[in-house]
């Protein structure tokens, strides 16, 4: 995660700097997501069906050999072009890391270990950013790409490296499994379909503010630095709350209302960065925004691992994955035409609104406390 937000601020940059257009911005999360929407599912069902471990390795290694080809990229298309192969790569990466915990850690551990991963990824989020802010100012984009690409074969040593089992069920177990059964299974039970769609709702325009970091940033005359401080701020926020969701949680069943009371926060302090005045205002509230989600991935993991049984949970991670991301990618589209038509804060506070209307559809499901879980025994053979 660091050296993916290193490559990340130096791409956003770069072609900012090269085109000054918020479209072309948009244009590289738009192709990124948009893969990760296609190709999600299949990420899902290698980690069902094949050694976990070995589906994280090779796509750590494919993710590195592209980064070392965007070294060597000047043009925007090629910078576009070659960030979507590399999304491509990391596709599988995701889905199986999240359904492996569950079998890595002990139910009771379940929460702090969600939290620890959450506290790593946002300790990503908030160191990569700062060096890749310095890096660009310093060294140039090829360099920030270079260390992306060594931070994947570190990535995939560690994992090498683990001494445990990364799922209970031999391939064939799970390749009984049919492909479209992790959709299905979401469509049929209340509890899982509620959650999709409130993130949903919570996404579907959230990315007109991740489009607008970098215009707010320049808005405030504060360059790279300052672009980098917005993301880092909300990763130090990620690591204060993963700390407190995850030694709080326990066994206790509190990931919906958790999950609710996260998004409320994140949505507003989302809103509260458009309208803030000053530029130190809006990195203090974006420490708190950053809370909220670091709550929210704590949240969401635990439940998700809970509910799901180990030979499908890759499927199901990606189908929440790929649902969230397409409602993401229609914010995506239109992100760039919009703040260039209404301005950067109100983009921020639109985006705001409509992330608390997502925790909103929770409602109906506030009050489950880990009823109806399912087990291996619901599931069908193909």
């Amino acid at each position: 995660m660091t050296g993916s937000q290193v490559a990340m601020i130096a791409l956003t940059f770069q072609i900012y700097e090269l085109t000054n257009s918020a479209v072309w911005v948009s244009g590289v999360f738009l192709a990124t997501f948009a893969a990760l929407g296609i190709l999600t599912p299949i990420g899902g069902w290698l980690g069902d069906t094949y050694d976990r471990r070995m589906v994280m390795i090779v796509s750590d290694l494919a993710a590195a050999a592209v980064f070392v080809g965007l070294v060597f990229a000047d043009q925007p298309w090629m910078l576009v072009g070659l960030a979507l192969l590399a999304t491509m790569a990391e596709v599988p990466f995701l889905p199986a890391s999240q359904a492996a915990i569950p079998n890595l850690a002990s139910d009771e551990d379940l929460a702090w270990a969600n939290g620890l991963v959450s506290q790593a990824f946002a300790l990503g989020i908030t160191v990569g950013p700062l060096i890749g802010g310095v890096l660009v100012g310093a060294v140039g984009t090829g360099a920030a790409f270079g260390i992306n690409a060594v931070s994947f074969l570190v990535s995939a040593v560690l994992v090498w490296s683990v001494r445990g089992r990364f799922q209970e069920r031999v391939r064939d177990a799970a390749a009984s499994v049919p492909f479209t059964e992790g959709i299905r299974l979401v469509f049929r039970t209340r509890i899982l379909l509620v959650v999709v769609a409130a993130e949903v709702v919570a996404y579907s325009i959230v990315g007109w503010a991740m489009v607008a970091d970098a215009p707010l940033a320049k808005l405030f005359g504060v360059g790279a630095v300052g672009f980098a401080a917005l993301i880092s701020t909300w990763g130090i926020g990620m690591l204060i709350g993963s700390w407190v969701a995850g030694r709080r949680m326990g066994q206790r069943p509190i990931e919906i209302p958790l999950l609710f009371f996260g998004m409320i926060v994140d949505g507003l302090m989302i809103a509260m960065i458009g309208l803030s005045p000053v530029f130190v205002m809006a990195l203090i509230v974006s420490v708190i925004g950053g809370a909220a989600s670091g709550m929210i991935n704590v949240a969401r993991q635990t439940f998700f691992q809970r509910a799901v049984p180990d030979r499908i949970r890759s499927r199901v991670f990606s189908v929440a994955e790929v649902v969230a991301t397409a409602s993401f990618i229609l914010g995506l589209a239109t992100a760039g035409p919009v703040i260039e038509a209404l301005g950067v804060r109100v983009a921020y506070v639109l985006a705001g609104v409509v992330f608390v209307l997502g925790a909103l559809v929770l409602l109906p499901v506030l009050r489950h406390r880990g009823e109806g879980v399912l087990v291996d025994d619901d599931l069908p053979s193909a």
